[in-house]
C-alpha cells in the first residue's frame, strides 16, 4: 500500500470513503457494496492520520503505515486491528496520538508448539536416535534441534527448516571426534611383527578400514569389523601376503664375520606362517653350507629385515699356514690359506692371496705335505716394481662411508689406473668408469651407487587433505640416491602435482599431494517436494576441492523450486541423495481501479465527465489509497468546495465515486425562452449499468439535494491529491 502523508489543513475538507452514514447516502450510492464518501462535521472530527511502524523485539521493520487514529491520548489496544498477521505486540498501556506524528510497536511471532517427528542419521542414513519433539510451529532454524542431538555428535547442515503438526524431518549428523595416538602392530597368523608404530587416528569406535593406508606393502589384513581407538593403546592387526608365500632377505657371512652374500628368497608359499631351511639354499654362495638355521622355522622370527645367518665353509682343500717375508726380512704378511682344492696333495702359488704389490720369489706347484695348518712356513716375496697403492674411501651419493682401504692399482706404472681396478663393496657398483690418474700412497674418495632399487614410505593426499592411500615403493633402480616421482604408482582418478626428482630417504615418509584428473565427486541426486513427488534429478560433480564437503549451492535446480536446507554436507562419490524442495509461489496482483463520476444535480443522473484511476497495482486482497484531485467538468462548478477526493480500493476491485456539479450561472434571458427540467415523474426511479456496477440513484438527486442542504453546508471539503 501506497503511504500518502495529509496535512492538518487538508482535513477540513476530507471525504473519507470508509465511513457511510445514512445522511450521505444519497449522495454517494455505490451498488458493489464498496465504501461511499461522506461528509462530516469539522467541529466534531477528532481523527487525524499517524505513522505507526511494527517492529520486532531487535528493532527490524515488519509492517506499519499512515492510519486514521483519534486524536489525543490513546491506549494501544486501537493499534490491534493494524497489528500484522502472526504478531501480537508486546507491550501495553496509553500513547499520544498527534497529527503527523510516528509511534514505533514492539510485536513479536505467536507461535504455538507442535509435535514433529526428528531422526537423527548418519551420512550413509543410518538411524541414530529421534523422537516426536514440541517445536515451535513455522520457519525455524536447526539450532533450535541442538538440544536432541545424541550425545557425541554433532549436526552436519544448518540453515532453516519448516516446522508443521504431525510433520518429519531427517537430520544428518556425525561422530564428534578428536585425533589421538595410538600404537598399531601389524603382525602375521603366527603373532610375528612385520610392520606397524605410532599412528594418528580419530578416538573411539573405528571400523578397521582406516588402517588400510598404513598396511605394509604387499600384505593384507586378514580381520574386519570395529575396535576401540583409545589415547596410547595398542592394537596387533593380523595381515597375510598378498602373494604366494612371505619374502625374507638373509646376509651370509662366514666364521670370521666377512659377507659372503645373501639376498631376497620367497618362503612359506603356503602361508601357515612356518617355512623350512631348505626353502633358502637357492641363494647360499658356493663352497658354503648353512649348519646353523635348520629345520622348521616361524617366518614373524625372519620378517621385517634383514637376518645375518653364518654359513660354514666346504673344505675340498687343506689348510696350510704360510708366513710372507721380503728381500730385508721383513714379515709383510701371511695367514691360513686353503690350497689343493681337488685334494691331490699338490697346489700352486697361483692359489696363495699375497699382500698388494708383492710377488712370490718362487712360483709353480708345491706339494702340500711340505707345510703345516699349525705352524708358518716362511715363504720369500719381492716387492713389485710396478703398480701404485691409493687409499681409496667408498661413499653413496649422499655422502655416507660405504667401506675401502689401499689397492693396488697401475699395475703398468704409467700413472693412470681404472675404476675397474676397484674391488667394491657388495650391493654397489659404480657411478664413474673409465680412467683417473694416480699417485702412491694418494688418497680418493670414490662415489657408488646402490645395486638396486630402494624402498620408500609414501602417503598420497588430496588438496584438501583427505588420505588416498600409499605404501612402500621400490624406486631408483639405477642407485644413484634420486627417484623420479613418475616412478610411483598413484590411486586411479589422481595426478601428480609435483613433478621431477626427489632424493633418496629410507627413513622419511613422503607426503605428496594429488590433483584430481576430473575435478569434483560425482554423486547422484533425487529432487522431491515437501509432499514426497519426485521432480527429476541426475548425476553432480560437486566437492571441486575433493575435502568430502559438498554445498548445497553447487547443485542445479529445478525450476520454480528453491532448497530448503542449505550449507555444507559430506559426499561420498556414486552415493544418491535425496534432496526435499520447496515450490516458489508467484504472489497474484493486479491493479486497484477508482471510478470518479461527476453527475449534474440539476438533472439528478446526468454523468457529464468521468475519470478512472488504475494506476496502482499490488497483492490481490490488500489496499491501496488514492487521493487524487478535484477535475471541474467545462461549465460546471461543484454543488460543494471539495479540494479532493480520498479512497481506499482493494487490489482487483473497482470502486465507483460521485461528485455532484452545476452548471455556472448564464446571464437571464427573457421570460418564456427558459427550457423545462428534464425531471423524471413522480415516484420513478432512474438507473444506469455501467461495467457491471449500479450507478442509479433512488430518487431524483435535485429533490434529495435540496432536503440535504443543511447537511452538505457541514460536509468536509475532500483533501487535495498528493503525490505519491
Amino acid at each position: 500500500m501506497n503511504r500518502k502523508k495529509i496535512t492538518k489543513a487538508a482535513l477540513s475538507g476530507l471525504v473519507a470513503v470508509t465511513m457511510v452514514p445514512a445522511m450521505a447516502a444519497p449522495l454517494v450510492a455505490n451498488a458493489e457494496g464498496n465504501d461511499a464518501a461522506q461528509t462530516s462535521d469539522a467541529s466534531t472530527r477528532k481523527d487525524v492520520i499517524m505513522n505507526i511502524r511494527f517492529v520486532d523485539e531487535n528493532g527490524n521493520f515488519i509492517s506499519g503505515g499512515d492510519h486514521f487514529l483519534p486524536e489525543g491520548v490513546q491506549n494501544r489496544s486501537i493499534l490491534a486491528q493494524y497489528v500484522p498477521e502472526g504478531y501480537e505486540m508486546t507491550a501495553s498501556g496509553d500513547f499520544m496520538v498527534v497529527e503527523g506524528g510516528s509511534e514505533e510497536v514492539t510485536v513479536k511471532k505467536v507461535t504455538s508448539n507442535v509435535i514433529m517427528n526428528i531422526r537423527f542419521v548418519d551420512e550413509n542414513g543410518t538411524f541414530i536416535s529421534g523422537g516426536d519433539y514440541f517445536l515451535p510451529e513455522g520457519v525455524q532454524n536447526r539450532s533450535i534441534l541442538a538440544q536432541y542431538v545424541p550425545e557425541g555428535y554433532e549436526m552436519t547442515a544448518s540453515g532453516d527448516f519448516m516446522v508443521v503438526e504431525g510433520g518429519s524431518e531427517e537430520v544428518t549428523v556425525k561422530k564428534v571426534t578428536s585425533n589421538v595416538i595410538m600404537n598399531i602392530q601389524f603382525v602375521d597368523k603366527a603373532g610375528g611383527f612385520i610392520a606397524g608404530g605410532d599412528y594418528t587416528l580419530p578416538e573411539g569406535i573405528q571400523n578397521y578400514s582406516i588402517l588400510q593406508q598404513y598396511v605394509p606393502e604387499g600384505y593384507k589384513m586378514t580381520v574386519s569389523g570395529d575396535f576401540t581407538v583409545v589415547e596410547g593403546g595398542s592394537e596387533k592387526v593380523t595381515v597375510e601376503s598378498i602373494y604366494d608365500g612371505t619374502i625374507l632377505n638373509f646376509v651370509f657371512v662366514d666364521a670370521n664375520g666377512n659377507e659372503v652374500g645373501g639376498g631376497d628368497v620367497i618362503v612359506d608359499k603356503d602361508n601357515n606362517g612356518i617355512f623350512h631351511s631348505s626353502e633358502i639354499e637357492s641363494i647360499i654362495p658356493e663352497g658354503y653350507k648353512n649348519e646353523n638355521l635348520l629345520g622348521d622355522l616361524f617366518v614373524a622370527d625372519y620378517i621385517g629385515g634383514s637376518n645375518t645367518i653364518t654359513l660354514s665353509k666346504v673344505y675340498n682343500s687343506t689348510i696350510i699356514k704360510l708366513q710372507f717375508v721380503d728381500e730385508a726380512g721383513e714379515v709383510v704378511g701371511g695367514g691360513d690359506y686353503f690350497v689343493d682344492e681337488d685334494g691331490d696333495g699338490i697346489f700352486n702359488w697361483k692359489e696363495v692371496e699375497l699382500p698388494a704389490g708383492y710377488a712370490f720369489n718362487e712360483t709353480g706347484d708345491a706339494f702340500v705335505k711340505d707345510f703345516s695348518a699349525d705352524d708358518a712356513t716362511q715363504v720369500k716375496v719381492h716387492k713389485i716394481q710396478k703398480g701404485t697403492i691409493i687409499n681409496v674411501v667408498f661413499e653413496d651419493p649422499q655422502g655416507n662411508n660405504l667401506g675401502g682401504g689401499d689397492f693396488l692399482v697401475d699395475l703398468d706404472g704409467d700413472g693412470i689406473a681404472n675404476y675397474s681396478e676397484l674391488a667394491l663393496p657388495v650391493g654397489y657398483k659404480l657411478n664413474v668408469t673409465g680412467d683417473f690418474f694416480v699417485e702412491e700412497g694418494g688418497h680418493y674418495t670414490v662415489v657408488l651407487n646402490r645395486d638396486g632399487a630402494a624402498i620408500i614410505h609414501v602417503v598420497f593426499k588430496s588438496e584438501g587433505g583427505k588420505n588416498l592411500g600409499g605404501g612402500d615403493y621400490f624406486v631408483d633402480e639405477d642407485g644413484d640416491g634420486i627417484f623420479n616421482y613418475s616412478e610411483l604408482t598413484l590411486p586411479e582418478g589422481y595426478e601428480l602435482i609435483v613433478t621431477g626428482d626427489e632424493f633418496v630417504d629410507t627413513e622419511k615418509t613422503y607426503e605428496i599431494v594429488l590433483n584430481k584428473e576430473i575435478e569434483g565427486t560425482i554423486i547422484n541426486v533425487v529432487y522431491v517436494d515437501e509432499e514426497g513427488n519426485n521432480l527429476g534429478g541426475g548425476d553432480f560433480f560437486v566437492d571441486p576441492d575433493d575435502d568430502g564437503i559438498a554445498n548445497y549451492s553447487e547443485l542445479d535446480l529445478p525450476e520454480g523450486y528453491e532448497l530448503i536446507v542449505t550449507g555444507d554436507f559430506f559426499v561420498t562419490p556414486g552415493k544418491s541423495y535425496t534432496i526435499t524442495l520447496h515450490k516458489i509461489t508467484e504472489e497474484e496482483t493486479a491493479a486497484a481501479t477508482l471510478v470518479v463520476r461527476y453527475v449534474d444535480q440539476e438533472n439528478g443522473n446526468e454523468v457529464v465527465l468521468e475519470k478512472t484511476y488504475n494506476d496502482q497495482v499490488g497483492p490481490v486482497g490488500e489496499t491501496a489509497t488514492y487521493i487524487e484531485d478535484v477535475v471541474v467538468p467545462e461549465g460546471y462548478e461543484l454543488v460543494q468546495d471539495i479540494e479532493g477526493i480520498a479512497a481506499d480500493v482493494e487490489y482487483g476491485q473497482t470502486k465507483v465515486m460521485y461528485v455532484f456539479v452545476t452548471k455556472t450561472a448564464q446571464e437571464p434571458t427573457q421570460p418564456g425562452d427558459e427550457e423545462e427540467p428534464n425531471t423524471p415523474a413522480e415516484g420513478t426511479e432512474e438507473s444506469e449499468q455501467t461495467d457491471g456496477t449500479d450507478t442509479g440513484v433512488a430518487m431524483s438527486l435535485a429533490g434529495v439535494f435540496g432536503t440535504m442542504s443543511a447537511a452538505l453546508a457541514g460536509m468536509v471539503a475532500l483533501l487535495r491529491r498528493k503525490q505519491k
